[in-house]
């Protein structure tokens, strides 16, 4: 069963495997990450903080918010003798009050498609409060959510229109799940 509440996730993550972890680093953020330097990235469910601290050790000012208070932790005990740690953060990525930007970039590794429609909503206009004008945010979803629902391109860009731009979707097999990968870029206020 794939857990929805942040219960649930907390009791995952404290297993010392979840079912969903993939260890590999997307060639995707990679690629994003060095194509236009940015100096601050915003991940939304970072779970233990794997990619935030890949951005970091490339130097950038990482932040990685996530709902579950035992993946959080678990983020900021393997981080702590990191040079330059992220700021992992519990909090919910459809109200994000405490943060502010703007950022440079931001993702999301499996989270945006855990979300119901009214979430995923919500979700859009705290990445573009918070993004800066021009950046890009780089989601991973799965074509058949968690959620119920199904996502394509056309769903995906209706969703964070008209504040962004779906500048490309690309299939993907990550985890070996019919997905795909989605560079949206913010707008303009």
């Amino acid at each position: 069963m794939t857990p929805t509440t942040s219960a649930d996730f907390d009791r995952a993550y404290r297993a010392p495997f979840t079912f969903w972890g993939d260890p590999r680093i997307p060639p995707e953020l990679t690629a994003l990450s060095r194509k236009n330097a940015p100096a601050t990235s915003l991940e939304l469910g970072c779970g233990v903080g794997r990619f935030s601290r890949h951005l970091a050790r490339l130097g950038i000012r990482a932040t990685g918010v996530d709902f579950s208070a035992v993946a959080i932790a678990k983020a900021q005990r393997r981080a702590k003798d990191d040079p330059h740690p992220p700021d992992f953060r519990v909090g919910d990525v459809t109200r994000l009050d405490d943060l502010t930007g703007p950022y440079a970039m931001a993702f999301d590794v499996g989270c945006f498609h855990c979300l119901d429609a009214t979430g995923q909503r919500r979700y859009a206009a705290e990445v573009f409060r918070l993004l800066a004008p021009g950046a890009t945010h780089l989601v991973w979803a799965l074509d058949a959510a968690p959620s119920g629902s199904h996502l394509a391109p056309a769903v995906v860009a209706a969703t964070f229109a008209p504040r962004f731009t779906l500048v490309e979707a690309r299939p993907s097999r990550r985890r070996l799940a019919r997905s795909h990968w989605y560079w949206l870029a913010r707008n303009a206020d």
